[in-house]
């Protein structure tokens, strides 16, 4: 079945729930008319792409794209794949937790203490977002209950009255869940 088959099966099938809301919006309630105009909505989305006129559309606006604004199109889908790219390779290398082996940040990067533009603030006398994840070994798409579970895990472990305590890592810990818990 090819995915043409496929979007036309399913215009169809938006078509028939179209018809079928609207004929018992004017028999049952007026308030299934008011179903109906979304699937008809769909249904003409989904019909516009089976006959091929969306494809014809989109050529031809391409075609009449300058060329400025086609590398500009270029450029932003090699950054979007480069993100994906970057993404897949982190959640590859380290079980999606984030930080790698060597500690230089999720994917190797080597440059743990530089700034960042997309920090929160840039680095004065306080530890910034990205250091605060590198310092708890997770990824900058972890949630609230990842960073909190984490924290306590390693403050369990680095807490001084512990086996085995190290307050200096402690200390940096702490300050790094309050840089992400606020």
């Amino acid at each position: 079945m090819t995915n043409r088959a496929i979007i036309v099966g399913l215009a169809a099938t938006f078509i028939g729930l179209t018809a079928l809301l609207a004929v018992a919006g004017v028999v049952v309630s007026p308030v299934l008319l008011a179903v109906a105009v979304p699937f008809g909505v769909v249904s003409y989305f989904l019909w516009y792409h089976a006959s091929g006129r969306l494809r014809d559309r989109v050529r031809r606006e391409a075609s009449q794209a300058g060329p400025a604004e086609r590398e500009r199109a270029r450029r932003r889908a090699r950054a979007a794949e480069h993100r994906r790219n970057a993404y897949r390779s982190a959640g590859a290398t380290d079980g999606g937790v984030g930080g790698s082996a060597d500690g230089f940040g999720p994917r190797g990067s080597g440059n743990a203490g530089a700034w960042d533009p997309r920090d929160r603030a840039p680095p004065a006398d306080g530890m910034t977002e990205r250091e605060a994840y590198e310092t708890l070994g997770l990824d900058r798409t972890a949630d609230r209950e990842a960073i909190r579970s984490t924290y306590r895990e390693r403050a369990k472990r680095l807490h001084p009255d512990g086996e085995d305590g190290d307050e200096e890592a402690f200390k940096q810990l702490n300050e790094a869940y309050e840089v992400l818990k606020g």
